[in-house]
């Protein structure tokens, strides 16, 4: 029997481009090594350090404060053997001030679904004839997951007679794996995931450092593999000409812990009136799933989102992503910016009460003396009768 459970193992791996590792090594649930989002992709996944709609749960989860609208992406992946892969994702502001009270609090969840297509199963009789022959589900991975992130500090940087704020940002995620594999073998899994976000407005320049798929081990019998931890940094630059010429340009590094597999990826977006964008990147260091990426994106009317992104690789084939997205419900920057005011504690005893001296006499006069009483006989007490 484990025989037969290896033999379908090995189909599904084959048969599920996205269940294949760059290098083959020690950790399972490799779903969670697949690149998402069609404008990440486009920009060689360098989007650690920009991280600014849903995806920001899967590199960085401190940039989802700096989602200033509700967000609804649809994500499709094609391109990759025979799996199929979609994406639901809904992030936006959430209307607090955050739990340490500096603003742009920020929440997402998302679910992803993989199914791995079919492999064909035969078992032979004792004879080394085939005594049955079926056809079964692959494999079939489901993800679950969600996070938040807010600003914790704001730091004054003096630089000659220039003084720039810097907004740190914080931000925490969890998932679940469940996987399915030979359609009859079941393993469920955890993770977390923490990032920090570092922003200059002024100078478009930002800096970001996550980890993530920290959690217990995929377990289908005996054996168990480590989730793919990951620690991630990036750089990236957001500046031109506000609403006609806006360009990014970004830099990341990504290290596998357990794989102890170091890549670097680089990456561009242009857009032309909000509107038309491009993208190029390029990963370098993957010997099977790396190079050259491109990528494109509409806007319209700044509601409606369609972004397409395209990777070249050696051994996966050429992946695709699709995004739909809708944004509504904008929210103004100094509302996201907006602080929690101190609390003041008063009581009615240490109030003032400027009216007192007001209404208080200038001087005290002394109590009139009370008017004697009249009696008929001087010579006699006025208590005797």
């Amino acid at each position: 029997m484990r025989r037969a459970l290896a033999a379908a193992a090995l189909c599904a791996l084959a048969a599920g481009g996205a269940r294949a590792q760059a290098n083959p090594g020690t950790t399972g649930g490799s779903i969670l090594q697949v690149p998402l989002g069609a404008r990440a992709l486009g920009m060689g996944t360098a989007f650690t350090a920009v991280a600014n709609d849903d995806t920001a749960l899967e590199y960085n989860p401190a940039g989802l404060s700096q989602l200033n609208a509700q967000d609804v992406e649809f994500t499709e992946i094609a391109g990759i053997g025979q799996t199929s892969l979609q994406q639901l994702s809904y992030g936006g502001p959430i209307p607090t001030t955050g739990i340490t009270g500096n603003g742009y609090a920020s929440g997402a969840i998302s679910a992803l679904i993989s199914q791995d297509g079919t492999i064909q199963y035969n078992q032979l009789n004792a004879n080394g004839t085939l005594g049955s022959s079926s056809n079964l589900n692959a494999g079939q991975d489901m993800v679950l997951e969600g996070g938040y992130s807010e600003r914790v500090a704001m730091t004054p940087l003096q630089v000659g007679n220039e003084t720039y704020s810097v907004d740190h940002f914080l931000g925490v995620g969890g998932k679940y794996l469940h996987s399915t594999l030979a359609q009859s073998y079941h393993a469920d899994a955890y993770a977390l995931d923490a990032g920090y976000l570092a922003r200059q407005p002024q100078t478009g320049l930002s800096f970001g450092a996550s980890v993530l798929n920290l959690g217990s081990k995929l377990k289908y019998l005996d054996a168990a593999d480590p989730l793919p931890a990951t620690a991630r940094a990036g750089v990236a630059w957001q500046g031109g000409q506000a609403g006609v010429h806006n360009l990014t340009l970004a830099a990341d590094t990504d290290y596998e812990l357990y794989e102890r597999l170091y890549h670097i990826n680089t990456g561009a977006e242009y857009f032309w009136l909000k509107t038309y964008g491009v993208r190029l990147g390029y990963q370098f260091d993957r010997p099977n799933q790396g190079g050259l990426t491109l990528g494109f994106g509409f806007r319209w009317k700044g509601q409606f989102l369609i972004d397409y992104g395209w990777a070249m690789g050696d051994v996966l084939g050429n992946g695709q992503r699709f995004t739909l997205a809708y944004r509504f419900g904008g929210v103004p920057e100094r509302v996201r910016a907006r602080v929690r005011q101190p609390y003041i504690e008063s009581s009615p005893e240490r109030e003032a009460m400027p009216d007192l001296d007001q209404q208080r006499p200038d001087s005290e006069e002394p109590p009139p003396a009370p008017a004697p009483v009249p009696r008929d006989n001087p010579g006699v007490p006025g208590w005797i009768y």
